[in-house]
Order: structure tokens, then C-alpha cells, then sequence
């Protein structure tokens, strides 16, 4: 009769434990899901001009995280809180910038994912740094949110922000205060 021999079985048993539970752990502790934002973080997303990033806004309280995996600040920023997830994004025109041929380009993208659309008529938004843009509901599948853009001299910003509807009316004044910090630096060529 041959001897079993059970220790490679216990080895590759072992081996699989730490692996399926001591990776989760350490992919926590080095925070590779994302970074927390304290309250009052500026966030900076467009390409690099001597340090600086052309497009900003503030977080208005701890619990946003930013979505490192989401987000190219050269392009655009991903935060989430409470199911709700905020995008801002850069738009570098081929053309002249206009806030309602952005707002349908903003439908058209929106549309094409396939989850949620634009509502027809936007309204007016000016920030707090009195930049202008237009404003709207996004809704879909089990999503409500709002969309806004702006454009400045050289540059246009898009910003989604949606959640579930439980989820996006607890958090729709931080997202509207977000939106309200929105920043072009200009001229930007």
C-alpha cells in the first residue's frame, strides 16, 4: 500500500489562505482603492502647465474618495461617497467653445453608455468663482444625478455626478457645492 503524504495538500492549502486573505489586507493598508479627501481638498485635473492644472474644485467635507484607478488628472477626476459618484472632466475643443453644443455632446456620450440620459433643457449655473455653464438632471436605470458644463477662454469642463436615488438626494448638496467650485484658469493655450 502506498503512504499518503499530506503535507503538500496542507502546503497548497496554506499557500491559498494567505493569499485570499492576506492580499486583501495589504491592498487596504497601501490604499491602492482609492485616497479619502479631508474637507476643503482642491482638486486639480487638466494637463500640467508649469505645475499647475488648469481646472479645480473643492471637496466640501470628508468622505469623498477619490477614485485612483477612475481618474487621470491630466484628463479627469473620479470621487465617490455614499454610492454616489462625482466625474469631472476636461474638454479641450477642436473648436469654439459653446455651453449648449457641449451640453449636447455631454447627451450624446451619456446616451451612449447606455444607463442614463440628459434631461432636454438645461438651466443656468454660475459658480462661486463666476464661472457660467449650464446645468441638468441626470436619470436613468436605478440612477439620478446632475450634469453640468462650463467652458472658459480655452478650455470646457464637464461634471457628472449620479448615484442611486436614495444614495444621490442624501449627498446632492455636497454635489452641488462641488459644482459650485468649479475653476478655469485663464487663458490657457
Amino acid at each position: 500500500m502506498a503512504r499518503v503524504r499530506w503535507w503538500g495538500t496542507g502546503a497548497v492549502a496554506l499557500v491559498m489562505l494567505v493569499l485570499g486573505a492576506g492580499l486583501p489586507l495589504v491592498d487596504r493598508a497601501l490604499g491602492t482603492r482609492g485616497k479619502r479627501l479631508a474637507a476643503g481638498t482642491v482638486v486639480a485635473v487638466g494637463a500640467l502647465r508649469d505645475g499647475v492644472r488648469p481646472v479645480t474644485f473643492s471637496v466640501p467635507s470628508g468622505g469623498w474618495v477619490l477614485d485612483r484607478a477612475g481618474s487621470s488628472l491630466a484628463v479627469d477626476a473620479e470621487l465617490s461617497s455614499g454610492g454616489v459618484v462625482f466625474t469631472l472632466s476636461v474638454v479641450v475643443p477642436l473648436g469654439t467653445l459653446d455651453s449648449r453644443r457641449l451640453w449636447h455632446g455631454l447627451g450624446r456620450i451619456v446616451a451612449a453608455g447606455g444607463h442614463a440620459r440628459l434631461g432636454a433643457e438645461p438651466a443656468p449655473i454660475i459658480t462661486s468663482h463666476g464661472l457660467t455653464g449650464l446645468t441638468g438632471r441626470l436619470a436613468g436605470r436605478e440612477r439620478f444625478g446632475t450634469a453640468a458644463v462650463f467652458t472658459g477662454e480655452t478650455l470646457g469642463a464637464t461634471v457628472t455626478a449620479a448615484g442611486p436615488p436614495a444614495a444621490y438626494r442624501k449627498m446632492a448638496a455636497e454635489v452641488e457645492a462641488m459644482v459650485r467650485t468649479v475653476r478655469i484658469a485663464a487663458p490657457w493655450h
